[in-house]
């Protein structure tokens, strides 16, 4: 019963069943175990949550009530489902703006970047762009982690996964709760090559 209560809902609803869900669930979430939330809803909850599990520095913050802004990058159905979800949302003091720049764009202003796998061959340009920026950059695609991203979603098994890079939340100045290190895989930095003599 309560599984149809929820397919009756509007769409940014269940978006916002599946965050609740997933600040509960103890390991991430498959479709199956929820089939009435696809990927892209279950992507959005946890991106909306993530600002729950991290910490970002002070000064990324004019004042305690700024807002936080979340910039979805790439043609996804992620980026309506975070606006619908976060719309009129507070975490803590701060509500929730959603922005859907390109990747060319200057994106210092984000907070959190989630690059959509259709902007895999602009994540190296994108990560530099952002280095040493206090921005919680999220992606889906192989090896976005490894090359320096924070965090990053894989499937396994028809679930959906979680990849956290601590080397890269360090460089960027982020504090990631050992709550969420611990439901995630952590990987390092790729080996940089070695540059033939």
């Amino acid at each position: 019963m309560y599984c149809h209560s929820i397919l009756r809902q509007p769409k940014h609803l269940r978006v916002a069943v599946a965050a609740l869900l997933l600040v509960l669930a103890p390991m991430p979430l498959r479709a199956t175990d929820n089939p009435e939330l696809d990927e892209d809803q279950i992507k959005a909850g946890y991106l909306i949550n993530f600002i729950r599990f991290v910490e970002w520095p002070e000064r990324m913050f004019p004042s305690a009530t700024s807002p936080i802004t979340v910039c979805i990058v790439g043609d996804t159905p992620v980026a309506s489902l975070v606006a619908e979800a976060a719309a009129g949302k507070v975490i803590g003091a701060r509500a929730v703006h959603v922005r859907h720049p390109r990747a060319s764009d200057d994106l210092h202003f984000c907070h959190l970047v989630f690059v959509d796998a259709t902007e895999a061959r602009s994540t190296e340009r994108l990560l530099e762009s952002l280095k040493g920026s206090a921005v919680l950059t999220v992606g889906e695609s192989p090896g976005f982690a490894q090359s320096g991203g924070v965090i990053n979603f894989f499937d396994q098994e028809n679930k959906v996964r979680l990849e956290i890079n601590p080397e890269a939340g360090g460089r960027a100045g982020l504090k990631i709760s050992a709550r969420l290190l611990a439901v995630s895989r952590l990987v390092n930095d790729k080996p940089k090559e070695a540059t033939k003599p």
